[in-house]
């Protein structure tokens, strides 16, 4: 039942980020082709969807650590913490590798990747406002 439960709210999450993160990139390329025609109108889009798509992998990741660690059968709590730590920095590590990157080599637009990553965001805390409204509204079951 949990394994079901945590499944469904990583899909919930993902169908969530894959419909936030398009709007608003096309969004962003409406706004540059009005404001700046011309100039480099893709930049600022871009930006925003390779944002999004960082955010999800880091959603992603965060999911199949905790479905590995935490929800497999014989865990142990001190060796579950551990585990969680290491790849949780690991994971971060390799984040703030990829965000570096894009940033210093001036690939990716600050506020877009800043964008893409809050949407991200916006989409985990969307989807516990309703799996959190489904769960009062049936009883807590």
């Amino acid at each position: 039942m949990r394994q079901e439960a945590v499944t469904g709210i990583i899909r919930g999450v993902t169908k969530k980020t894959a419909l936030i993160v398009p709007l608003a990139a096309a969004a962003a390329l409406l706004f540059n082709l009005i404001l700046q025609p011309g100039q480099r109108w893709w930049f600022l889009p871009l930006s925003i969807l390779f944002g999004g798509v960082l955010g999800l992998l880091n959603f992603r990741w965060l999911a199949v650590a905790v479905q590995r660690i935490y929800l497999r059968k014989g865990a142990t709590p001190g060796l579950s913490n551990m585990a969680a730590m290491i790849i949780g920095v690991l994971k971060l590590a390799v984040i703030f590798i990829i965000l570096f990157v894009a940033i210093k080599w001036q690939l990716a637009h600050i506020f877009g990747l800043v964008g893409g990553l809050s949407l991200s965001f916006l989409a985990i805390l969307w989807e516990g406002a309703s799996v959190m409204k489904h769960t009062l509204r049936d009883g807590g079951q």
